[in-house]
C-alpha cells in the first residue's frame, strides 16, 4: 500500500512541476515574441513541445540528483517534517526567475540576422537558470506534511484492511 501511495504522489509533484515549468518557459517564449505568421507558427506549435521536452529532461535531472530523498527513509522523513524547505525553494526559483526579467538584470546580446546585426536584451540567464532548476526540484519534491501522510496511510489501511508490513510484524 505504501508503495502505491508513493507512486501517486511522485505522478502528482511529476504533473506539477511538470505543467508549472512549461508554464514558466512559455511566458520566456511569448516575452520574445516578434510577430508575423512565422512566429506564430513557431510559438503555437513547435514551442511547446521543444518546453515539454526541457521541462522532461530537467524533471529527469531533479529526480536524479533527489534521489537520496526518495530512497533513504531517514532523508525522506527529514524532507517531509520540513516541508518550509520545499516551499521556500518554490518560491526562491520563481523569485530569481522574476528578477531575470526585470530590465536591470536583462542582458544584451549582438545576433547577426540576415548579416544585419541586432542588438538584443534577453533575461540574465545566470538567474533564469538557477530559478528554473530551483523551481523544478522543489516542486518535484514538495511532499504532504508527515503527519497528513500518515493519517493518509492509516485511513486507507483501515479501508482496506490491508496492513503495513510494521503493523504486521508487531513493531507498532
Amino acid at each position: 500500500m505504501k508503495i502505491i501511495l508513493n507512486l501517486i504522489i511522485l505522478a502528482i509533484q511529476g504533473i506539477v512541476a511538470f505543467l508549472t515549468l512549461l508554464i514558466i518557459y512559455m511566458i520566456f517564449v511569448l516575452l520574445d515574441y516578434q510577430g508575423g505568421v512565422d512566429s506564430f507558427i513557431g510559438t503555437t506549435f513547435f514551442q511547446p513541445i521543444i518546453g515539454s521536452l526541457i521541462s522532461i529532461v530537467t524533471i529527469g535531472i531533479c529526480l536524479l540528483i533527489g534521489l537520496p530523498i526518495r530512497i533513504s527513509d531517514s532523508i525522506n522523513t527529514w524532507w517531509t517534517k520540513k516541508i518550509w524547505l520545499s516551499l521556500l525553494g518554490t518560491l526562491s526559483g520563481l523569485t530569481l526567475i522574476s528578477l531575470s526579467l526585470l530590465p536591470s538584470m536583462m542582458e544584451t546580446r549582438s545576433l547577426t540576422v540576415e548579416n544585419e546585426i541586432i542588438q538584443k536584451q534577453i533575461p540574465n540567464i545566470a538567474l533564469a537558470t538557477t530559478g528554473w532548476l530551483l523551481t523544478g526540484f522543489s516542486l518535484l519534491h514538495l511532499f504532504p506534511p508527515y503527519k497528513f501522510k500518515f493519517w493518509i496511510e492509516d485511513l486507507i489501511t483501515k479501508d482496506t484492511g490491508v496492513r503495513s508490513e510494521k503493523d504486521s510484524q508487531g513493531i507498532i
